[in-house]
């Protein structure tokens, strides 16, 4: 992608809370659980929401180990901005799956860059073009951003049709093998359209927002990168667990506005 592309798109569009006045009370998809063979012996559980109207599915990936801990009732053990955010998406007309870690595997830590986890994430983009035949996108938020970059690169015909990053790892960690770097995924060979969303003030120390411009410029084989810079919300709690990172107060205005972005998206 010329450099002159890349200054353009980086004009954010900005925005903050008061975007979620006006969204309206949706009712909520019922959750299902659902689990995969994945690889020989290996299954993969996830929960699954299904739009009424689908224009678009989305697999969302989890930061953090990855280890989320899908109840029989498709409720988790842990969960941050995209795990109960999957509720915010489906009135936008976007079937969403959520998934676990295989049942090979305790956390998804030296796992999200390799060719297993990829082809973990191929059955569950499969799964969702079974399910309705509309644009597939990976949709990941700080740790599950390599996930999702790595299924983007890694799996050609059989990946996603379009990428978003949100509250992306592009810095080690103080504790090895914490953060799991996104640039740990061969992001030169994504080659569908990219949308990077990223709160201004996040403070985590690993996920700084003046990444970005080297982020967008490491893209360089993506179509089309485009950046939503998030202001507003609460700050309260753990810089990296919480706040601004996971986007506290204006989850329902990030996601319409990452709904509205992948709406328009045109199919790769």
């Amino acid at each position: 992608m010329p450099v002159a592309c890349v200054r353009a798109l980086m004009r954010a569009a900005v925005f903050s809370g008061a975007l979620g006045a006006g969204l309206g009370v949706h009712a909520q998809a019922q959750p299902e659980v659902r689990e995969l063979t994945v690889r020989p012996g290996v299954t993969l559980r996830f929960v699954y929401l299904k739009a009424a109207n689908p224009v678009a599915s989305a697999v969302l990936f989890q930061g953090g180990p990855g280890n989320i801990g899908i109840f029989p009732n498709g409720s988790m053990r842990e969960g941050g901005f995209l795990a109960g955010g999957g509720q915010n998406f489906v009135p936008h007309g976007i079937s969403v799956v959520i998934p676990d870690v295989p049942s090979d595997r305790r956390h998804l830590e030296g796992f999200r860059a390799s060719a297993e986890h990829a082809q973990d994430n191929a059955a569950l983009i499969d799964f969702l073009r079974q399910q309705s035949p509309v644009p597939v996108w990976a949709v990941g938020t700080s740790n599950g951003s390599l996930s999702a970059a790595s299924a983007a690169a890694r799996l050609r015909g059989k990946g996603p049709d379009g990428l978003v990053l949100t509250s992306t790892v592009t810095r080690e960690g103080r504790t090895r093998g914490l953060a799991h770097v996104v640039s740990e995924a061969p992001l030169q060979d994504v080659k569908v359209p990219v949308l990077l969303v990223h709160h201004k003030d996040d403070a985590c120390y690993v996920t700084p927002y003046d990444a970005m411009p080297g982020l967008t410029a490491a893209l360089t084989a993506s179509p089309r990168v485009a950046l939503i810079t998030a202001q507003g919300g609460s700050n309260n709690g753990n810089p990296c667990h919480a706040g601004h990172h996971q986007f506290q107060g204006i989850e329902a205005a990030v996601a319409k506005e990452i709904a509205d972005w992948v709406r328009a998206a045109p199919a790769k």
